[in-house]
């Protein structure tokens, strides 16, 4: 995937906070570039950003990057990652843990980065294609692999046709195991990095 080149910055929120040096005019910046960041088709991506992000950061819990769109200031889209252990279901057959890693088929589990949100803003979504952002998301792993050797690399959703083509055509993740949750089909893919 390539990147294009468009007139942006990416920040984690640790460093754009670093960046502004001023907490009371970082959290005011956030505050209202998040009023403006909408996602009709998952209002909890936005939720996330104006609720959350700052939140699980702070804890430690998850990272999240921003991409801010140069002219404006505004936030253009955001992903998270974290790592996670990932336990196989049972059902997972060998061949495709043998894809995974010599790990996953000996033990039933392997460390991956997780990419817990993704997403664009409503207003600027045919400015910045949803491959972009998750080709910043894989950058930043590969920068990760690089120094950890973490070469895995985990969505998960909700059985859903646009994000099963999203994910797998457009964006090359494998899925390895589907289960059934209260809030329905969970599928979970992954990536390996070269």
């Amino acid at each position: 995937m390539k990147t294009k080149n468009l007139n942006h910055f990416i920040y984690s929120i640790s460093n754009l906070r670093n960046a502004i040096k001023d907490n009371a005019l970082f959290h005011n910046y956030i505050s209202q570039e998040t009023k403006k960041f909408q996602t009709s088709l998952n209002p909890s991506i936005a939720h996330f950003l104006k609720h959350k992000a700052i939140k699980m950061n702070d804890l430690n819990s998850i990272r999240t990057y921003l991409i801010i769109d140069k002219s404006d200031l505004e936030i253009m889209g955001y992903f998270c990652l974290k790592i996670v252990n990932i336990k196989l279901e049972k059902d997972v057959s060998g061949k495709t843990k043998r894809k995974i890693s010599s790990d996953a088929k000996k033990n039933g589990e392997f460390q991956a980065l997780l990419i817990t949100k993704l997403g664009r803003s409503d207003k600027h979504k045919k400015h910045i294609p949803g491959e972009i952002v998750m080709d910043y998301a894989l950058s930043i792993a590969s920068e990760i692999y690089d120094r950890t050797a973490l070469r895995h690399i985990c969505v998960d959703w909700y059985d859903n046709k646009n994000l099963k083509e999203f994910y797998c055509n457009n964006c090359g993740f494998k899925i390895y195991q589907e289960k059934i949750t209260k809030k329905g089909k969970l599928i979970s893919a992954f990536y390996k990095l070269k």
